[in-house]
């Protein structure tokens, strides 16, 4: 052992230090740890000593975060190459991990090597150590940079200068210079960059495509001091480049005729960045005579590219033949780039404006139709009509909630034959219950999306895609619009707005009809029990004021038939009193008297049947089908609180009574009643 009682003296020296000292034996045990040691790992002396150093926690690392116990073993080092300096990391206690600088020397007894005596120190705030340290730590961690400005992001989430990054990273206080390369660059090509700059400023003050186009030619000639210029545009569709601005040229030239066949043309759509092309030396050129009668020698053509894609094709003319140096031709290939994103700028906000100018008139022309008719079949016509047309879709529905509030049905469509629409309900589609829930459904591709129930007739349509939105009134849900097309589409929000306010114009509609028919039947049911009145006071035919209550209230109300059955004296038959709309085989089916819904009736309260052939409360459901009866309404007929009778309002479609209905009916039936005990009364008088 190397420290024994006779040197205690030494070891109480050492474990004053400050810096951490450990000394290991010739068999790679530690034999020492001092306090210098042990508050800068955080291992006390007595979890160190007697340890093996190569299964101590401390796990040296070098830069690379390869561990040193193999390759960088004190012990080996030492032998072979005396005392060592160097930087490595060790891990404390803690789980730090901690940059310190380590002295390695080797302890002999005699010529005998006895181990070795390591000091180490917490070098981590060197800032000469940063260097080190950034290549260590950039294993352990990524620095955001933005590849324009050249700015940093810090843990902060702040952005700051490269300069300020590295000042602050410890690596010393920047100047700025400038390098021969761009010195040149910037200086003795001054002149390209301003007019790059008043290219680029020209071009972009204008998002009028004929003006971006009449800028670019202008100015193309002005700064490359050419003859004339020339722009010519890719039509996708004929495969042709068709001339789209000019300058220094005339008119008959410019206009001459296709220029497909040019050389430098098909250099151009080819992708080379610039032809230069002297057409006077081509015997073959198709436009050789017209080019030398304008004055033209040579001809250069450089690709517009937007996004590696060529969209047409930019030509400058001179009158003598012009060598054209690398610096001029990335010059012009320079303004070409500029001049295709001017042009798709322009191109981009002309097709917005003008899809934005039709959704107004569109807006426009359903507002007006809302606001000044109230015949809601025809805006509900105009909307899915108009909507196809101008956000390019195949077709469009309008659905409505039935009286139940769970049922939809169909009350306008356009682009959809009879077949899928007749294909079936549509209610329990997924799709329908979120935009009945206020949600706006966008399915891409109708054909996989679990969410549409019809998928295989979806597919025999041609339809592909499909928007779903609800109809709003008053802060309720009453019906959706549906937006299909015949290939794939990502709805964008600007269209899901669109259709959305389109749909609460749709809301809108109906509730202003259903105003005007709520008003307008109320008017007419004051009218009917007027007129009901007046009959009742001028005549005591009890046979003549049923007839006309029973042949009002279809007239009014919509339905196909009406009757109404009388309590015999015994009070237990019903007799039929007065009948409109029914056949005499209907009406002679049997006795009425054991149906449940007219027993309910006979307690006081009325009762709408949704559909008469199939509910239990109807007996004679199967005669209700062939009589083409499809919904009834039962109200009491009462006198002084006594039931004298029943009147039924029977329909050929399927209906939910709405409660100002029922309310009518019931009217009606109270006068039937007065007019029957007035009847009575006058008969009991006469005898």
């Amino acid at each position: 052992m190397v420290f024994d009682k006779k040197t205690k003296f030494c070891a109480e020296v050492l474990d004053n230090v400050a810096d951490g000292v450990y000394v290991v034996g010739s068999d790679r045990k530690i034999l020492y740890w001092n306090k210098g040691a042990a508050a800068i790992t955080g291992y006390a002396a007595g979890e160190m000593v007697g340890q093996n150093c190569y299964s101590d926690p401390l796990n040296h690392e070098d830069e690379k975060g390869h561990t040193l116990c193999d390759s960088g073993c004190p012990l080996t080092t030492s032998m072979e190459e005396g005392p060592l300096l160097r930087n490595l990391f060790l891990r404390t206690k803690d789980g730090r991990k901690v940059l310190v600088e380590e002295h390695i020397s080797p302890l002999f007894t005699g010529k005998k090597l006895a181990g070795v005596i390591i000091t180490f120190r917490d070098v981590s705030a060197f800032k000469g150590l940063r260097p080190f340290q950034l290549r260590t730590e950039k294993l352990d961690r990524l620095i955001p940079i933005c590849g324009w400005c050249k700015k940093i992001r810090k843990v902060s989430d702040t952005w700051e200068q490269l300069e300020a990054f590295l000042t602050d990273e410890g690596f010393g206080e920047f100047t700025h210079s400038m390098c021969p390369v761009c010195a040149e660059k910037i200086f003795s090509k001054k002149i390209y960059l301003e007019n790059y700059q008043n290219i680029c400023k020209a071009i972009s003050t204008s998002l009028s495509l004929d003006e971006v186009l009449k800028l670019i030619v202008t100015n193309v000639v002005k700064v490359m001091n050419v003859k004339a210029s020339l722009l010519r545009l890719l039509n996708k569709e004929s495969n042709q480049l068709e001339l789209a601005a000019y300058h220094g040229l005339s008119k008959s030239y410019a206009n001459k005729g296709p220029v497909e066949y040019d050389a430098s043309i098909d250099d151009a759509l080819a992708g080379k960045p610039v032809s230069v092309y002297d057409i006077t030396a081509d015997k073959n050129a198709k436009y050789r005579k017209e080019a030398e009668r304008e004055g033209i020698r040579s001809i250069l053509s450089i690709p517009l590219r937007f996004n590696a894609e060529v969209i047409g094709v930019l030509r400058m003319y001179t009158a003598e033949p012009v060598e054209y140096s690398d610096e001029d031709l990335k010059f012009v290939s320079a303004i070409a780039e500029q001049a295709a994103i001017a042009i798709m700028n322009a191109r981009m906000f002309e097709k917005t404006l003008s899809r934005e100018r039709e959704y107004l008139n569109v807006f426009q022309a359903v507002t007006r139709a809302v606001s000044s008719t109230l015949n809601v079949n025809e805006v509900l016509a105009l909307i899915v009509r108009k909507i196809p047309e101008v956000m390019n879709l195949k077709a469009a529905t309008i659905r409505f909630l039935d009286g139940t509030g769970k049922k939809l049905q169909l009350a306008a469509a356009w682009g959809l034959s009879e077949r899928y629409l007749n294909r079936g309900p549509v209610d329990a589609e997924e799709n329908v219950i979120e935009a009945l829930n206020e949600k706006p459904v966008a399915i891409y591709d109708v054909s996989t999306d679990s969410r549409i129930r019809y998928r295989k007739e979806a597919e025999e349509e041609g339809i592909k895609s499909m928007l779903t939105l609800p109809i709003m009134a008053h802060g309720k849900v009453i019906g959706v619009l549906r937006l299909l097309t015949g290939w794939p589409r990502h709805f964008s929000e600007e269209e899901i707005a669109f259709a959305a306010s389109l749909a609460e114009q749709c809301g809108t509609a109906i509730e202003n009809a259903r105003m005007y028919e709520r008003q307008s039947r109320e008017m007419q049911y004051l009218k009917a029990i007027q007129a009901v009145s007046k009959a009742i006071s001028s005549t005591l035919d009890i046979k003549e004021v049923l007839a006309m209550i029973v042949r009002k209230i279809p007239e009014i109300m919509r339905t196909k038939a009406a009757t109404i059955r009388l309590l015999d004296e015994s009070g237990s038959r019903l007799e039929l009193a007065a009948a409109y709309g029914l056949s005499d085989k209907y009406l002679n089916r049997g006795p009425v008297d054991a149906e449940e819904s007219m027993s309910l009736a006979l307690e006081g309260r009325p009762l709408v049947i949704y559909d008469a052939t199939t509910d239990p409360r109807i007996f004679y459901r199967d005669e209700a089908k062939e009589e083409g009866i499809k919904s009834i309404l039962v109200v009491p007929i009462v006198v002084r609180k006594k039931i004298i009778g029943i009147m039924r309002l029977l329909t050929d479609e399927f209906r939910e009574f709405a409660r100002d209905e029922i309310d009518f009916a019931v009217a009606l039936a109270e006068q039937g009643g007065i007019a029957i005990e007035n009847a009575k009364m006058y008969e009991k008088l006469k005898r």
